[in-house]
């Protein structure tokens, strides 16, 4: 970089006349071409090795002001309002944004007034008339030459002030006929610029307007990468997306795919099983030989394994009509207090040999509308659960009331329990707790998974929930499982809707 002040003569060299003697106007020449050709050397290493156009622009500005001896030095840019109008320069004045990047000397914050950096070009007249010359340069060299441009000289930015710098030198930057700002020079006095000033300005003007295209041509070229990147990275993420989604969705197959085959494994042998029964009281029937007592206890065999066969195949339609939302709603009110006499009456005669009581809490005067047989088969299916896994000479409770708008009803009992890793599952079809198929305990799983789909039906809701409690057997406390089925209902279907 050029710095510190030139010789006289040097600052003279590209006006040196030869009424100097041959010796000194040779030198001048020589020493001039010397510090020249340091100055494109500088600016062109500057622009190989920078891509921060502040520091291209300030060596430059410097570099001139060294060798020209200028007052002042600047760089405006030209931001069009609407880039299609940097072809019609010479047409008409284009709504354009000037900015001021760079100045010679430096401003430094600690001034008490900075200069102007950016004005709109229809508020400075030399600036216009800069614009009208262009592709050519602007060249004011004394005072009395302004008045030729100048219709109001208010109408001047003040870095321009044409009192103050009455020698002025505006050459173009350009890329292709396109205005790209302009290099501009200044004199405090006086100065003819000369052709070889002229000459070297431009090239150094050229060397600029390069140095401009090269870091816009390198920024965009690093804006595209950053933009493809960040659309490779966002193709990336969207590809381990859909992996991972798709990875799910054949774990969910999977899952399927074994539920359904456990579905159709549990199915077969619930059809099977009753029907080798039949199968097998059916040809003792057929001995000529049996006795009354022998063919009594096969017919009751096989009435009994007929309507195992039968409650299985409803059980199955019903779920695959409520599923598919073929059950219209029978909607009547429903007399509590009836219904669960009736439910008492009923589970107090098949729990007599396990000793099991069935305890029903409710309250006179709750009455509901709904479909009243898909609550009773909820009930009856709860209950006859909770026979089910309930221990012996233990009770069962039962209790209805009435919650805001919605009918709250539980069933409890103590007994086997229900594991935290089968909680999710148990209203699925044929899903039923470990151990419970190897023990003396009967059933298709498919009770629960009908109480789920006709509390649906019934526009409520089901939850379950059982925790380890103490019990007493034989005077001995005895952990055992508190397990407990809650619903909430609607009281009238009007107000599922709402």
């Amino acid at each position: 970089m050029i710095t510190g002040n030139c010789d006289p003569i040097l600052k003279s060299t590209f006006s040196a006349v030869p009424e100097l003697n041959d010796a000194a106007y040779w030198k001048a020449q020589y020493e001039g071409q010397v510090a020249g050709q340091a100055l494109t050397k500088v600016l062109t290493n500057e622009i190989r090795k920078s891509s921060n156009l502040s520091v291209i622009y300030q060596t430059a500005l410097q570099g001139m002001a060294d060798l020209f001896g200028v007052s002042q030095a600047m760089i405006l840019r030209l931001r069009f309002w609407d880039p299609r109008q940097m072809l019609k320069v010479a047409d008409r004045l284009p709504k354009t944004r000037v900015l001021v990047e760079s100045v010679w000397p430096i401003f430094t914050i600690t001034e008490p007034a900075l200069p102007l950096r950016s004005y709109w070009i229809s508020e400075c007249q030399v600036t216009q008339a800069a614009m009208k010359t262009f592709p050519g340069l602007l060249n004011v060299p004394t005072l009395n030459d302004f008045g030729v441009i100048l219709e109001s000289p208010e109408a001047v930015i003040d870095l321009l002030n044409p009192q103050a710098y009455p020698a002025l030198l505006m050459v173009p930057l350009e890329n292709k006929g396109k205005p790209l700002g302009f290099l501009v020079l200044q004199h405090d006095q006086s100065h003819p610029w000369t052709a070889a000033e002229i000459d070297f300005i431009e090239l150094i003007a050229g060397q600029i307007s390069s140095a401009i295209i090269q870091t816009e041509t390198l920024r965009q070229v690093e804006s595209i990468v950053e933009d493809r990147t960040a659309q490779l990275q966002h193709s990336v993420d969207l590809q381990g997306k859909l992996y991972e989604l798709n990875r799910k969705q054949i774990e969910r197959l999977r899952e399927m795919n074994k539920r359904m085959d456990e579905f159709l494994s549990t199915l077969s042998h619930e059809l099977r099983t009753p029907l080798t029964s039949m199968m097998l009281a059916i040809r003792m029937l057929q001995e000529a030989t049996l006795s009354p007592e022998r063919r009594s206890q096969y017919l009751h065999i096989l009435e009994q394994q007929c309507t195992q066969e039968a409650s299985l195949i409803n059980d199955l339609l019903a779920l695959q009509e409520l599923e598919t939302k073929q059950v219209a709603m029978q909607v009547q009110v429903v007399d509590i207090p009836h219904l669960t006499q009736e439910l008492r009456h009923n589970f107090e005669q098949r729990w007599t040999r396990k000793g099991l009581s069935l305890d029903i809490k409710t309250v006179p005067g709750i009455s509901l509308l709904t479909d009243v047989g898909s609550l009773n088969r909820v009930l009856l299916e709860l209950l006859t659960n909770a026979g089910k896994y309930g221990h012996e000479n233990t009770q069962v409770t039962l209790t209805l009331k009435k919650i805001g708008e919605q009918l709250e009803i539980t069933v409890s009992n103590l007994g086997t329990g229900i594991t935290a890793a089968e909680m999710p599952y148990i209203f699925e079809k044929f899903r039923r707790g470990q151990g419970i198929t190897d023990s003396v305990v009967p059933g298709t799983g498919l009770g629960l998974a009908l109480v789920n789909s006709l509390v649906q039906h019934l526009s409520g809701t089901i939850t379950a929930e059982s925790t380890i409690v103490t019990e007493k057997q034989n005077d001995e406390p005895t952990p055992s499982h508190l397990t407990t089925f809650r619903i909430l209902l609607p009281m009238s279907p009007d107000m599922a809707q709402a």
